[in-house]
């Protein structure tokens, strides 16, 4: 008979080896859960412990001159990071030193973090050596690419920067930020059994570099033209000025400048303001540099001719209610004349009667009142208005250059017109841009009108200070007020420009030079014509250009002399305004005019006995 205590014992013993079941029980059923059921998630789980991952930046693509010179390349430098929850808080202080931080601010970085975290990114090698010196646990010297212009600010606004997560922020850079960017990939960091992060890691995904770009830019002429630009904005106590170099056969930028420079590689340091890039983005009135152009409208009509007299009413015009004034005081001056005194008078007279329309027409075939296309962002168009918004004031203005804005790149490639013969060439600043042309003007007036630019940079002009020992050059010279706030002009505050081209026997270059409220001297002949100058004299022999000293002295002579008038034993009456023109250029004579139509008499009555530079003086009448 079983007592009691037996009964209790049997059941202790049946309730143990029922936990006991119940518990191989659980066992079996967490194994299965752990080894079937979780099993991907805690494999998962396993790997991250084990591994970090982060995303590295790929370097960017190079960009380079038209000689393959490097203008802008990434380099790597080290960077500073650490996996954040593996820091030791007692070395929190010394690290802190090492970086040059506060130990707040270091705190800041780590405090609640667990993965991976950037503590000095791009710092100098020497200072990334000193840190890793100290054997911090959870630290680690990362590789990073960081952007270099070897140029610094001489093609700084150009090409622009890139900020520190290697992102475009301005110029080529932001522009064609996404092909420079290339693909960024991914690194794995390894953690040992106490995790703490192993020196190497491996690729999940290598970066893939980014594409680069030659530009038809060239390295040495952007350095003459900045040089240029910053010794005659110096010079003139300026505030500023922009150059443009085209080569007029193909449109391409030879370079592109503008001062005050900033250095990209700290552009931290400086203004947003100095950034722009100025040759681009900001429109001034061209003044006379527009003059060209009216003219080229004149003979396109028909109805004018290079020895067209025009009255210029001897320095002042009256258009409506409004009264155009002449610096040059003359009464009757031909075509060339015009151009070469720079008259207000003569071009508004000439502009009013072509008409509107024409005009218009005239200066939107040439790249006024468009962007050129060239492949930047922030270019601006400038400002035409359309011909129905121009009356007999408004027409007289714009052709002496007010009442319209453009920039010095548009200007730039208008003028090529005159260099390629009357055809436009759009402007380009990447070697595999395709080439665009486009016939705007015939080529009789082309030619005709660099006759006359050429004749403008005479003695007798008001660009012969433009010209560099031993070449030929053409161009036209351009002062302009600056607009105010209120609608009308400031006063003292002037654009100084001038718009060459070199040589014109054979034209390689189209320079234009903008120079910003001048302090010294207002006028365009002054101030950017010696500019236009130093740039030309350095970079045509650079080009292969050599200069001809034969030339210098006698080439307008010799061009001119075959068909200078045969003479009547010596007098002069009886001869037409251009035969006398061509008699002066045959002798390098310096011509000064009266009238119109016929020579009835001249000083000194003795003309073989004028030595070249002496002044001839004609009278002419009908």
């Amino acid at each position: 008979m079983i007592n009691k205590e037996q009964i209790f014992i049997r059941r202790r013993i049946e309730f143990v080896a029922g936990l006991m079941a119940l518990g191989l029980l659980l066992l079996v059923v967490r194994a299965v859960d752990l080894q079937w059921l979780q099993s991907d998630r805690l494999s998962t789980m396993a790997e991250k412990q084990r591994y970090r991952e982060y995303v590295t930046l790929a370097p960017r693509g190079p960009i380079l001159d038209r000689k393959g010179r490097v203008l802008a390349e990434s380099v790597e430098i080290p960077s500073i990071a650490a996996i954040a929850d593996e820091v030791p808080e007692a070395r929190i202080n010394e690290l802190a030193k090492a970086l040059g931080y506060s130990p707040r601010r270091l705190q800041k970085k780590l405090h609640g973090r667990k993965g991976f975290v950037w503590l000095a990114r791009q710092v100098d090698p020497v200072q990334a050596e000193k840190i890793m010196a100290l054997d911090i646990a959870g630290v680690r010297m990362e590789k990073e690419w960081r952007r270099y212009q070897p140029l610094g600010p001489v093609t700084g606004h150009l090409l622009g920067f890139v900020g520190i997560d290697g992102k475009g922020l301005e110029g080529i850079e932001r522009r064609w930020n996404s092909q420079l960017s290339g693909e960024p990939g991914v690194r794995q960091v390894r953690r040992d059994a106490r995790g703490h992060s192993l020196p190497d890691g491996v690729w999940l995904r290598e970066p893939t570099p980014g594409k680069g770009f030659t530009l038809t830019l060239d390295a040495t002429i952007q350095s003459i033209a900045y040089a240029a630009l910053a010794e005659g904005v110096h010079e003139q106590q300026a505030k500023g000025g922009s150059v443009v170099v085209m080569r007029p056969a193909d449109g391409a930028i030879l370079a592109m400048v503008n001062w005050p420079g900033y250095n990209p590689n700290d552009f931290r340091h400086y203004n947003p303001s100095e950034w722009r890039n100025r040759a681009i983005t900001d429109v001034f009135e061209p003044g006379s540099t527009m003059k060209p152009f009216t003219i080229a409208a004149a003979l396109e009509s028909g109805r004018w001719q290079p020895d067209s007299q025009v009255f210029c009413e001897n320095g002042a015009f009256r258009v409506a209610d409004y009264t155009i004034h002449d610096d040059h005081k003359a009464g009757w001056l031909d075509i060339s004349g015009i151009l070469a005194h720079s008259s207000n008078i003569g071009s508004a007279k000439l502009a009013m009667d072509v008409g509107s329309t024409p005009m218009f027409d005239m200066l939107s075939n040439v790249g006024f009142g468009n962007r050129s296309g060239i492949g930047l962002s922030g270019e601006s168009p400038g400002i035409v208005l359309p011909p129905e918004r121009w009356g007999p004031v408004e027409t007289a203005n714009i052709a002496f250059g007010q009442g319209i804005a453009v920039t010095p790149l548009q200007l730039a490639a208008a003028f090529s017109v005159f260099a390629n013969k009357g055809e436009f060439v759009a402007p380009r600043l990447f070697s595999d841009q395709v080439e665009q042309r486009r016939r705007v003007m015939p080529e009789k007036i082309a030619s005709e009108v660099l006759t006359m630019l050429e004749y403008a940079t005479s003695e007798d002009g008001t660009g012969k200070y433009a010209v560099p020992e031993g070449y030929r050059i053409g161009g036209k010279t351009g002062t302009a007020q600056k607009p105010n706030a209120r609608g009308g002009y400031s006063k003292g505050r002037y654009m100084a420009v001038f718009a060459g081209i070199a040589p014109v026997n054979d034209p390689q270059l189209v320079i234009v030079v903008v120079v910003d409220e001048p302090e010294k001297s207002i006028y365009g002949g002054q101030v950017a014509a010696p500019i236009f100058r130093h740039i030309a004299e350095s970079t045509l022999p650079y080009l292969g250009v050599s200069a001809r000293v034969d030339e210098q002295a006698g080439w307008r002579n010799m061009a001119i002399a075959a068909e200078a008038p045969a003479l009547n034993g010596e007098s002069l009456v009886g001869l037409s305004m251009r035969e006398v023109r061509r008699y002066a250029a045959s002798r390098g004579l310096r011509l000064s005019v009266h009238g119109s139509g016929w020579v009835r008499r001249y000083k000194p009555s003795m003309p073989l006995a004028l030595h070249e530079g002496d002044v001839l003086e004609v009278w002419l009448n009908d």
